[in-house]
């Protein structure tokens, strides 16, 4: 099998994985699994980093944080080259993710049956996989081919699609770092994300490039790389990103592990 064609096999996955949906009965609509998905992991990543905290928390402020914490990354590419916010294009993306926010918050015991299933690996998997199919398609679709798109800047602006693309990835947890949106008391001070790189600001950078580098006939024989369609390029980009982000999990995870170990041990 040729890289060419398995490059084409993983874009036509990747287009069917955002593109799955399931019908709901008695509704002309069909309910994207992706963005479900997506919504499902931000809110339970909010409510968990809370803590006890939660209680405190007004609904307005946490379902603005959550919303920022969803679309940061776009908003904050949109406002820099003076476009339309996308989440304001969709109504679909409101009745979720408010529908979510408010599931996971109405009831303790929708949180505690998330969290059981965040336990479990194959689950938990499942939902990375979901964050890093739409990161990707934010960074690729929005963040760099939006600068090519754009007529004040266009495909030439090598520089600028890399700002994007990486912001289109990470630009919701630099907003959430500035202004501490998952305490109770919102601050403003200087993102940590400016002193060292976070995991997700490393991935979305390196996804960001690979796309770019690829995409990019005039750029990608100084790298001596073979240039890419946009379909394949974008799908090797998410299977990159996706795997940054798994291996991400399982070191937090080990990382926690051996720390508990140690406190053990001292105990």
């Amino acid at each position: 099998m040729s890289s060419a064609s398995l490059g084409e096999q993983l874009a036509v996955i990747l287009s069917g994985l955002k593109d799955l949906s399931v019908p709901i009965p008695g509704f002309d609509y069909d309910l994207p699994v992706m963005d479900v998905m997506f919504a499902i992991l931000i809110n339970y990543s909010y409510r968990s980093a809370l803590g006890e905290s939660h209680a405190r928390i007004g609904w307005g402020q946490g379902l603005l944080a959550t919303i920022v914490m969803c679309a940061g990354g776009g908003s904050t590419v949109s406002i820099l080259r003076g476009e339309p916010l996308g989440i304001f294009k969709s109504n679909e993306f409101w009745a979720i993710h408010g529908a979510v926010y408010w599931l996971m918050n109405s009831s303790p015991y929708v949180y505690q049956l998330t969290d059981a299933l965040f336990n479990l690996p194959m689950v938990s998997n499942l939902f990375t996989l979901s964050n890093g199919v739409l990161r990707n398609a934010a960074i690729c679709q929005l963040g760099v081919n939006g600068v090519s798109t754009n007529p004040s800047l266009g495909p030439d602006k090598w520089v600028a699609q890399i700002i994007c693309g990486t912001l289109a990835g990470c630009g919701g947890a630099l907003w959430i770092d500035a202004f501490r949106l998952t305490q109770q008391n919102w601050s403003f001070s200087t993102p940590r994300l400016l002193h060292v790189a976070s995991h997700d600001m490393k991935a979305s950078f390196v996804s960001t490039l690979f796309y770019v580098a690829t995409t990019n006939p005039a750029l990608s024989p100084y790298l001596g790389i073979k240039p890419m369609n946009h379909e394949e390029s974008q799908a090797w980009s998410a299977v990159l990103l996706t795997s940054w982000f798994v291996y991400g999990s399982y070191a937090n995870k080990w990382q926690q592990s051996n720390e508990k170990k140690i406190e053990e041990k001292e105990a």
